[in-house]
């Protein structure tokens, strides 16, 4: 039985291509034990297709796919899947910005019960002596963490373009993913979510390489609208991060801050009425009491919502901000005092709603994720 796959998706790669595949050759001739080598053009229109023919007829071990026009990476990786053959299925960029020394740090995750190891170049550990540009650093790191808010994937980095899996949940991925371009990483841990597996991320040597084929605005652009469509159809998997109820909870703190202020204004209306009947019908005319009420119902009703997708340890200090700004309303508007209990009490609530906001995140997936 082949014990690796080492699968390699290309797109006009004429320039590097034979320097690569000699690499990982040699690599593997010495290391790989019983292995093939997959490598898939992706529709090329330059010469790679040619120089894959020539490498295929020197090299045994070589086998190559082409497909007819150019698709995306996910489509390229999902072909090489459907044909893996090794106990140990991988895939890498022909770039080799993750160098072959790597794969063994991939199989040792494997060998250890995991059913997918992903290479991370940003988990504590990790090594990039040739880091990428500042502008690419700051999107990657921009992009996973919408991958975190919007998914609720916990990894450091989903884009790393150097992963491994059993020839088991090769097979299951080579018939679930439907994703071709960059995006499908994401949607290949999403998957492992759905069924169960376990997930280790380990953290690698990077470097990074010229001519990359990753175009960072329309990549990005689309990536990022993809995650939304992901949510919608992981819905069931999507673990719920506590930032996407921030619009809940200040809309909860918008209502009930504008209902405490109708209701100053309306007991500032009634300061001359006795209590008695005058005073109940002065309170059912009074538009400022009934405002204030309203506000303070659709705020219950929105703070509920709030409350059934986060836990209340975050929900609730959130809601306290409405103290805050009606004491400093109060203050400015109607010249009311800012006692040292007040001021004591808006700087506890502040306190609070900071080391809350700071610690939100996803919990850890269950199934055996390792960061």
């Amino acid at each position: 039985m082949t014990a690796l796959t080492v699968i390699v998706p290309v797109f006009n790669e004429e320039k590097r291509l034979v320097s690569s595949v000699h690499q990982l050759v040699n690599w593997l001739a010495r290391h790989g034990g019983n292995h093939e080598l997959v490598f898939v053009d992706d529709g090329s229109t330059d010469a790679t297709a040619k120089l894959l023919s020539d490498l295929a007829r020197k090299y045994r071990r070589l086998r190559v796919i082409r497909l007819p026009r150019n698709r995306g990476k996910g489509a390229a990786v999902r072909e090489g899947l459907k044909v893996a053959r090794g106990k140990a299925v991988l895939f890498m960029d022909v770039d080799l910005s993750t160098a072959p020394s790597q794969i063994p740090l991939a199989l040792r995750q494997l060998d250890s019960g995991y059913d997918i190891a992903i290479g991370s170049r940003a988990m504590r550990g990790s090594r990039l002596p040739i880091p990428q540009p500042l502008l690419r650093r700051i999107s990657g790191r921009i992009f996973n963490s919408a991958v975190r808010v919007i998914l609720g994937l916990p990894y450091a980095d989903t884009q790393c373009g150097f992963k491994a899996m059993t020839r088991k949940t090769a097979g299951q991925m080579a018939r679930t993913l439907r994703l071709d371009g960059f995006d499908f990483d994401v949607e290949l841990l999403l998957l492992a979510r759905r069924h169960g597996l376990r997930v280790a991320e380990f953290p690698i040597t990077w470097n990074d390489r010229v001519h990359s084929t990753v175009r960072l605005m329309a990549h990005s652009l689309k990536m990022f609208s993809t995650l939304f469509s992901l949510r919608k159809k992981f819905r069931n998997e999507v673990t719920f991060h506590p930032v996407m109820a921030l619009p809940l909870i200040l809309t909860s703190v918008a209502l009930a801050i504008v209902g405490q202020i109708l209701m100053k204004h309306g007991a500032r209306s009634l300061t001359d009425t006795h209590v008695g009947a005058g005073f109940l019908g002065a309170i059912a005319a009074n538009h400022y009491v009934w405002g204030g009420l309203s506000c303070f119902g659709l705020s219950a009703v929105t703070w509920l919502i709030a409350l059934a997708k986060v836990d209340l340890s975050f929900a609730f200090p959130m809601l306290s901000l409405g103290f805050v700004a009606t004491a400093v309303y109060s203050w400015l508007y109607f010249g009311e005092i800012l006692s040292r209990n007040r001021i004591l009490g808006i700087g506890l609530v502040v306190l609070g709603v900071f080391l809350i906001a700071i610690s939100g995140a996803p919990p850890a997936q269950s199934g055996g994720t390792r960061k």
